[in-house]
């Protein structure tokens, strides 16, 4: 018996549903994602549909005019009609939408596709009359399976083009892969009543190779289980569920609809008693009354604590506002810790000081008994009062806001040195200019405490330099000293004080506070004394990041 083309694409439409089978074994065994069982079980179901269908053609009369839909066209659409049952499965798991099912759930799903073999075997064998009502209940079923792979197909586009690390690509091949099928296979039932011509086998090829292409794409060119979309989808669920703000949704009315685990449990209600009742029967205050608030006490199940509201509006894709999320963050802590701190600052800025000026008086009346001693005390309390200066100085600096101005580092770098430098020598290496916006209280803090260090501890000369960089400007205090003690260093990189691990002052970290607000760089060097690196961006571009 000679072979025909016909039966060519039927042997090559074989070895595409064989590598579809291959394909789906594959990424099963590889991957361990969300959607990656149903995904495998969609492509062998396919594979499975192709290479039946083509060995039927082989062995039977490949199509025989006017004789209704050939067995292997009806056996390649059972496949198709048993796929999208983990079709719809795949792209809620793929997706995020859900992740876990329930086998009654889907039983649910598959009882109708299953009707759809059903009906289409029992009519392909003549083991029923197609009537009125046979033609009714299979159109509604088949018209079941057609929506469950337009909703899978739905989901996957418009997944893959809402979060930017996908390609909307990947979305067009997987959504081929599930509807080609469809299309190609009802060409082949119409066709085949009227023609019998390379179209129809052609048309049944084309069923599964356009799939096959999409799938293979999806998989190998576009990376679909490297990093898939339902992290992000779950990752967006998990905020108001793990979060430790209590989180309400509130629709235009002003009723609660929504609240999450933790709002529930810190006001110790249950999360469906609050549900449709007036929000401000809930906090004792409106959303609109939280949204002008910075901060607002409230009782909860642990006692009165306080929280920073966040009032953010949420629209349909109209711009029409539903509702409100309203957030809550416990700042109880944050708010004792700031009181804590304006009292210590209070304390040393009268206090402390009036208490040094007692002991330094006192130590001048004891000059003429003990000199030594006298000397001593009037130092220690000189120390202590520089301390207390410095210390009110840099919360100054750190509480006020940053402000950006244009200004010349190079002035500013040698008017510090003019003040600052004592006997050692001084060398500078600095450009005619060098122009940026900056907020210049930092850059000042900034530089003149490294040199006030390099100057301490020099031997005998200290040097300082300014180099253009990308961002802006690197300003560079070198000396020739014994080094900054690699503690101190230890408690700068550490970002924290500890028992075994404190600095000597107030110098470095006010120097580290400083490139902070500067949102610049800072970095030291002790192999031959010690190098401080300061990088000062230009914020002329970004005027709000100052």
């Amino acid at each position: 018996m000679a072979v025909t083309l016909g039966d060519g694409l039927f042997g090559v439409t074989i070895l595409v549903g064989l590598a579809l089978c291959w394909l789906g074994t594959y990424c099963y065994r590889r991957w361990n994602e969300p959607g990656v069982t149903a995904f495998s079980a969609v492509v062998v179901l396919l594979g499975l549909g192709a290479t039946s269908g083509g060995v039927i053609a082989l062995v039977r009369d490949p199509l025989i005019p006017n004789s209704g839909t050939p067995l292997w066209a009806s056996v390649a659409m059972t496949g198709w009609v048993l796929a999208m049952i983990p079709w719809i499965l795949f792209a809620l798991q793929y997706t995020g939408r859900y992740t876990q099912f329930r086998r009654r759930t889907v039983a649910a799903i598959a009882i109708p596709p299953a009707g759809v073999v059903t009906l289409l075997l029992a009519q392909t064998v003549h083991i029923v009359t197609p009537g009125v009502v046979f033609s009714v209940l299979g159109t509604i079923i088949i018209l079941y399976v057609f929506a469950l792979s337009v909703v899978g197909g739905f989901l996957l586009l418009r997944t893959t083009a809402e979060y930017g690390h996908l390609s909307v690509a990947l979305g067009v091949s997987l959504t081929v892969g599930g509807l080609g099928p469809l299309l190609a296979l009802n060409f082949v039932s119409i066709l085949a009543q009227e023609t019998n011509t390379l179209t129809v086998i052609t048309n049944y090829l084309l069923a599964f190779l356009v799939p096959a292409t999409g799938f293979l794409l999806a998989v190998f060119r576009y990376d679909m289980f490297q990093s898939t979309p339902a992290a992000g989808a779950l990752g967006e669920r998990a905020i108001p569920r793990e979060t430790d703000d209590l989180v309400f949704v509130v629709d235009r009315a002003g009723r609660v609809i929504k609240l999450n685990e933790t709002a529930a449990t810190r006001l110790g209600v249950d999360r469906t008693t609050p549900l449709g009742d007036p929000f401000e029967e809930l906090l004792g205050e409106t959303v609109d009354e939280l949204a002008d608030t910075e901060t607002v006490e409230l009782e909860t199940a642990v006692g009165k604590r306080k929280f920073d509201p966040q009032v953010t509006a949420f629209t349909d894709q109209h711009g029409r506002r539903l509702g409100r999320l309203v957030s809550l963050r416990d700042v109880t802590e944050r708010e004792l810790r700031k009181q804590r701190l304006e009292v210590l600052n209070r304390v040393l800025r009268h206090n402390l000081r009036n208490r040094v000026d007692v002991i330094k008086s006192r130590a001048e009346a004891l000059k003429e008994h003990d000199s030594d001693h006298a000397v001593a005390i009037r130092d220690s309390a000189d120390g202590l009062a520089s301390l207390s200066a410095k210390a009110r100085a840099t919360d100054k600096l750190l509480s006020e806001p940053a402000t950006g101005a244009s200004n010349d580092l190079v002035d500013v770098v040698r008017a510090l040195v003019d003040t600052d430098h004592g006997s050692e020598e001084v060398t500078l290496d600095l450009p005619e200019t060098a122009p940026l916006v900056t907020d210049w209280g930092a850059v000042r803090a900034a530089v003149e405490s490294a040199i006030e260090n390099a100057l301490e501890h020099a031997e005998s000369s200290v040097a300082v330099a300014i180099e253009s960089n990308e961002d802006g400007y690197t300003v560079t205090v070198a000396d020739d000293g014994p080094g900054i003690p690699e503690s101190e260093l230890a408690s700068i990189d550490a970002e924290s004080e500890r028992p075994l691990q404190h600095g000597t002052g107030l110098g470095l970290w006010k120097l580290k506070w400083a490139v902070t607000k500067l949102n610049g760089e800072l970095s030291f060097d002790t192999t031959d004394g010690t190098t401080v690196r300061i990088t000062v961006p230009d914020q002329s571009d970004h005027p709000e990041s100052v």
